[in-house]
């Protein structure tokens, strides 16, 4: 038995030394100095029972905090594999090849089918394109472009297929800008001092003084081995773990994917919160907001009925609404009969015998931040239809809420200012409109160097610059955009915005717990190291009272599993 302590205690040591020489490696200090000498001073002495004790709670602990951050870490090839591979080369006569994008060069027409992301940087050559900017702007109204105007990649098609003049490379276009901008903040990320690291200097600082005097006054080893076996940091090494193990269980319970321990610690410092506008505190995606009547004999629910019967071939992002509005109600008019649809411009067809177009509306029809369009008979008006994102349910309290609990709350959004101003109205929050992810990513970084803990909450590629950037990114995982959840520290699935405050108030408790079980392990040891100090503990004693004081810190930290108490709005 003594040889299988014997072995316990030499792996003990040389897993010390590797996790030490790791965290050298990597900048960070090592926090096992004390385990270290504990473990030695068991070799050294022949006291290789207690060495085992100290091996297995440190190797234990170590294995706990590998266990919780073993979850999908942020990849940089993730952003690109969301382009196409290859593009759609038009040739002489018209043919098409396939040809791979990084051999695609200036002045090359390429095409892009209904559906997919444009690869390159350029200038539209097919007369119209309707685009969905969401991926850049975060705006989700769909965009008509004409012939000449300038398409930047990561734009998706919303329409038919058109033909693209590229301009510059893969490496220069807007995308691959985004993939560079992500690479810099995780490359460049400030390094973030765990509480376990800040509570480990002044505690080893602490033992070499009680341990070096017991040496000193009595020469005896045996006490100098029992002292440091007492103050072996299992509490730093499990403790902490333990309570954010539980954090992100309870977290996960909650649908909200934390991907670190050390993201949830960080979360609790947080003191500035940007959120992205849409699909993060709005739906994200175009609602019909109001019928406005323009004949006498009208009513709201024929004229619904009517741009459906119109809308119903569609492939436009405003005539799937209008189609999903219609069902919503209660209707299912028949198809339009002879209709035909011009990208950009509107539909036709005719129901019940009369001829009606549904189409942009004019100029001074259209209210402020939104799209609107004009159902017409035979020429003549009978109903304007108002589109415009909307906030989620709860919104509005929920950022209140969060500016009373003391976070600096502002919103960087790609919409106009006047527009995003008035969803916010009356909110005490800063708006920062007209972002582009470039602009996003200034902001957050501007912040962080004013000494301010940020977190960056959005949902989509316009936002993974941003979200990479800031101390804790958080994206809403219920789309596509899978660049922005690989950028971001925690996802949260679905679209419940009141999560976000589930989120900090389990980020708060798990530290305060961490702190509590930390702070008090270190307590009890301290006591037990003076008591062992003046001969009342021998060194397999004190591997036992150790037991006893990680026990009883592992049972304070396992509350983290349970529900917090928090004055944020939250999901039920």
């Amino acid at each position: 038995m003594s040889d299988l302590y014997l072995a316990a205690t030499v792996i003990g040591i040389v897993y010390v030394c590797v996790v030490a020489y790791r965290e050298f490696k990597n900048g960070t200090a090592s926090i096992d100095f004390i385990a270290f000498l504990a473990l030695a001073l068991s070799l050294t002495t022949g006291e290789y029972l207690a060495g085992t004790v100290i091996a297995f709670m440190y190797i234990g602990g170590e294995a706990l905090e590998a266990y919780a951050g073993r979850r999908a870490q942020a990849s940089l090839a993730a952003l690109l594999e969301r382009i196409p591979k290859n593009a759609l080369v038009k040739g002489e006569g018209g043919a098409t090849r396939e040809v791979p994008l990084t051999e695609v060069r200036a002045g090359t027409i390429i095409i892009v089918r209904g559906g997919e992301l444009v690869p390159l940087d350029g200038l539209l050559f097919s007369p119209r394109a309707v685009l969905n900017l969401a991926n850049l702007t975060g705006e989700p109204l769909p965009e008509t472009v004409s012939q000449g105007a300038v398409v930047k990649s990561g734009s998706v098609n919303a329409g038919e297929a058109f033909e693209l003049e590229v301009v510059g490379t893969l490496a220069t276009s807007t995308y691959a800008k985004i993939v560079d901008l992500v690479r810099d903040a995780q490359k460049h990320q400030a390094p973030f001092v765990r509480l376990t690291t800040a509570a480990n200097l002044p505690f080893t600082i602490l033992t070499l003084v009680i341990s070096g005097g017991a040496y000193l006054l009595t020469g005896d080893l045996a006490r100098v081995l029992a002292v440091l076996v007492i103050a072996t940091p299992c509490p730093l090494i499990i403790a902490a773990p333990v309570a954010f193990i539980g954090g992100l269980s309870r977290a996960a319970g909650k649908n909200i994917i934390v991907k670190t321990p050390a993201t949830l610690e960080s979360l609790s410092s947080i003191t500035t919160i940007f959120f992205d506008k849409t699909g993060t505190l709005t739906l994200g995606t175009p609602q019909l907001t109001s019928i406005v009547l323009k004949a006498a004999y009208m009513t709201e629910t024929e004229a619904l009925s009517l741009a459906a019967a119109l809308e119903f071939h569609s492939i436009h992002p405003l005539a799937r609404t209008i189609v999903a509005t219609a069902k919503e109600r209660g209707l299912n008019p028949a198809p339009a009969k002879q209709a035909h649809e011009t990208l950009g411009t509107g539909v036709s067809g005719t129901v019940d015998g009369r001829y009606l177009t549904l189409e942009q509306a004019p100029e001074g029809d259209h209210k402020e931040g939104g799209i609107s369009l004009l159902l017409t008979a035979d020429g003549n008006p009978l109903a304007i239809f108002h589109f415009s994102d909307v906030l989620k349910d709860n919104a509005k309290k929920f950022l209140t809420a969060l500016t009373r609990e003391g976070y600096k709350v502002a919103i960087l959004t790609g919409d106009r200012k006047d527009h995003a101003e008035a969803i916010f109205a009356g909110l005490p929050l800063n708006v920062c409109a007209d972002c582009t992810p470039e602009e996003k990513y200034r902001l957050v970084d501007e912040s962080k160097k004013r000494g301010e803990k940020v977190a960056m909450v959005g949902d989509g590629l316009n936002d993974a610059p941003a979200l990479a950037k800031a101390h804790v990114g958080i994206v809403f995982s219920g789309t596509e955009n899978s660049a922005s959840i690989e950028a971001a520290h925690v996802a949260i699935l679905g679209h419940d915005v009141l999560l976000i405050g589930e989120l900090f108030a389990l980020s708060k408790r798990s530290m305060h717990i961490a702190r509590q079980s930390v702070y008090t392990g270190i307590g009890l040891s301290t006591v037990g190291m003076l008591a062992a100090a003046l001969g009342y503990i021998v060194p397999v004693e004190g591997a036992i009272i150790q037991e006893a004081i990680d026990v009883t810190v592992i049972l304070n930290a396992l509350r983290a599993a349970f529900a917090p108490r928090t004055q944020i709005p939250t999901s039920k």
